[in-house]
């Protein structure tokens, strides 16, 4: 009658663990499943590149690998396979974000914060013409004298705003377009050198006065 009762309690014992094993794997796969789907949902939705919200999906990311990490050695092979590789997408996921989000943070600083040079370059001979390169090939026989026209009659219009900086970034600007202007002289229509060669004295003349009253004036508020 004893040796019936230990096998009885063996056997429910036995069972019991049984159940607790399948329980404990079940909520382990569960648990990974989660983590799994998470990571294909990140990588589906639109990416929104900022700071808030890939601080949002890393928190929930990191929730839930911490409850799969846990149980990750009760899961069968495949599934502890289909984590890991979950792992490694979230981890080039997570660095195609820090890259996007850092370039978007220097985009928009560069737009609140613009390069004065540029922005004169812009405005002298349209957006984007000009780069950093300084390059003029965009200066031809027959538009040079409206690049002349647009560039002469921006700086009188706006001769009082311009700072020291500005009046040698011009300068710099004028002599690169006359070198330009040099090396189409010979195709340029008829006519249009007599209209340049106007421009160009009015231009000088308005530099002659305005840039070195830029300097005064920086140089008086620098003794303040």
């Amino acid at each position: 009658m004893r040796k019936t009762y230990l096998f009885i309690t063996a056997t429910i014992v036995a069972a019991g663990f049984t159940a607790c094993k399948g329980t404990a794997n079940e909520e382990a796969k569960q648990d990974a499943t989660s983590f799994t789907s998470y990571v294909d949902s990140v990588e589906a939705a639109d990416p929104v590149y900022t700071t808030a919200n890939w601080t949002a999906i890393d928190n929930g990311y990191n929730e839930r690998v911490a409850r799969a990490e846990v149980s990750l050695a009760k899961l069968e092979a495949a599934d502890r396979e289909r984590a890991e590789k979950a792992k490694e997408r979230y981890a080039a996921l997570k660095a195609r974000y820090e890259l996007k989000i850092k370039e978007a943070e220097a985009a928009s600083t560069a737009s609140a914060n613009p390069d004065y040079r540029q922005v004169l370059r812009n405005r002298l001979f349209g957006e984007g013409k000009i780069g950093a390169d300084m390059q003029f090939n965009f200066v031809t026989a027959a538009n040079a004298h409206d690049v002349y026209k647009n560039f002469v009659n921006t700086v009188e219009d706006n001769k009082s705003a311009y700072t020291r900086e500005d009046w040698d970034e011009i300068k710099v600007l004028y002599e690169a377009l006359d070198t330009r202007k040099n090396e189409i002289e010979k195709d340029l229509p008829s006519g249009d050198n007599m209209k340049i060669a106007g421009l160009k004295t009015k231009f000088a003349t308005t530099m002659a006065i305005r840039r070195p009253l830029a300097k005064a004036r920086e140089n008086d508020k620098a003794k303040e």
